[in-house]
């Protein structure tokens, strides 16, 4: 089988994070949420150099499309001057969605305002203020460069943290937990973090994105072997 080579398409990646409501250095009244662990299965330090793993979320009052926000954001760092990534976002919270823009690689939170002011004189406006302190389950859209580099397992061109598991179909959150918890529970190294993930190619592909501070192509085939074997029991 030839293995797909330097792909770049859109998908998304599922997770869930704990999130907490910041008061200060925002526009008044407006609803920002930075994340305690962007990626909680992952416990360790010593990452690349330049490697920032925090994330915020700048809350929208409604949902803007992923080419709305991609634009107003080459927009605004072309004429602003600020480095920062940024994607459309979805929050799951107390049963209802909230849609957010995530911010990621922001220099500093005091930029946090003027940000917020040039995305609303793009005319994307922000949800008042609620104060919020545990789990959410969020789902970002994402660009992904990748390779494939063993039937069913790609590495993250743009991240060398970052990798995908294909596998057949996609899960419930608390099912991918329960299997992930299994796993972990299973290998010599469990400090790595798990995500559902969808890539879209000419088939829509389920995959499971591995956070991982050291690249090892054997345990990354071990774990996805696993995984399947999790999900081929759940479909006896």
């Amino acid at each position: 089988m030839e293995l797909k080579k330097n792909i770049e398409t859109f998908g998304d990646i599922t997770k869930v994070e704990k999130l907490h409501t910041l008061t200060s250095n925002i526009l008044e009244n407006t609803f920002v949420l930075e994340s305690f662990e962007p990626f909680p299965g992952y416990h360790g330090s010593n990452l690349p150099t330049g490697y920032d793993p925090h994330h915020i979320f700048l809350v929208t009052k409604k949902e803007y499309s992923y080419e709305v926000i991609s634009r107003n954001s080459v927009k605004i760092r072309k004429n602003s001057g600020m480095s920062f990534g940024a994607r459309p976002a979805e929050l799951f919270i107390f049963n209802k969605t909230y849609p957010a823009i995530r911010i990621k690689e922001l220099k500093s939170f005091e930029l946090i305002p003027e940000l917020q002011n040039w995305y609303q004189d793009e005319g994307v406006f922000f949800m008042k203020n609620k104060k919020f302190n545990r789990n959410a389950l969020i789902r970002v859209m994402k660009h992904f460069q990748i390779d494939e580099i063993e039937e069913g397992i790609f590495k993250d061109l743009g991240d060398p943290l970052m990798s995908y598991l294909q596998v057949p179909n996609r899960q419930t959150w608390k099912v991918f937990e329960k299997m992930t918890y299994s796993i972990k529970n299973n290998v010599e190294n469990n400090n790595f973090d798990a995500a559902q993930g969808v890539i879209y190619l000419k088939d829509v592909m389920d995959v499971i994105r591995i956070y991982m501070k050291d690249f090892n192509l054997d345990f990354l085939k071990q774990l996805r072997a696993m995984y399947l074997e999790e999900i081929r029991k759940l479909n006896l």
